[in-house]
Formats: C-alpha cells, sequence, structure tokens
C-alpha cells in the first residue's frame, strides 16, 4: 500500500511494521493470521529437510515478485531501500546497546 505525499504511515508498534492510511484492523488481523501460516509452511518444509536458508528465500522471492507486479519495480526498490536503512538502525542500536553493557560490566 503506498502512503500518499504528505502523509506520515501509521506504526504498528508490536512489529514495527509501518502501514499506508488507511489501513485498518481487520487488514493487520489478516497480516498477522497470514504470518502465521507462512511460518508454519515455512517449518513444515524444513522438517521435511529443504534447508532453511532456500525456503526463506523462496519466500521472500515470491513475495517480492507479487509486490512488483503490484507496485511496480520503481516503489518496491524505494520499499527495499526503507528496510535495509530500518535494519541498518536497529543494527546500529543494537551494537551500541552491546557496548554500553560491555562497559556497564567492565565498572
Amino acid at each position: 500500500m503506498t502512503v500518499p505525499q504528505g502523509e506520515a504511515p501509521e506504526r504498528d508498534n508490536r512489529h514495527g511494521i509501518l502501514y499506508g492510511p488507511g489501513m485498518t484492523n481487520e487488514t493487520t488481523e489478516i497480516r498477522e493470521q497470514l504470518s502465521d501460516q507462512w511460518q508454519k509452511v515455512a517449518i513444515d518444509l524444513i522438517r521435511k529437510g529443504l534447508p532453511a536458508e532456500t525456503v526463506f528465500e523462496t519466500l521472500l522471492t515470491v513475495g517480492l515478485a507479487g509486490q512488483v507486479e503490484l507496485h511496480g519495480k520503481h516503489f518496491m526498490a524505494g520499499k527495499l531501500v526503507a528496510i535495509a536503512e530500518q535494519l541498518s538502525e536497529q543494527v546500529r542500536r543494537e551494537k551500541e546497546a552491546l557496548q554500553e553493557a560491555s562497559t556497564a560490566t567492565k565498572n
């Protein structure tokens, strides 16, 4: 879902996911149900002996292909950049927290 220019996306604090305006709780519930089902499918495939890396890479590839089909390459490229920036920020905060914990245990 695209966020119109000038409008701020909403954040689902439980998952840290950004949603555009008009996203309903019903949609959030559907996303949670789908996420649970995809996780179950992935776990079942891994238990059957498929490599976890291949399972999750394939899920990502299929999902990304669907998003590109719905929203176009340009939009999805921007969304992937935003996701990468969020992950980088999380890594930075985790690194800082580890450094602070290390310093605190030395004192």
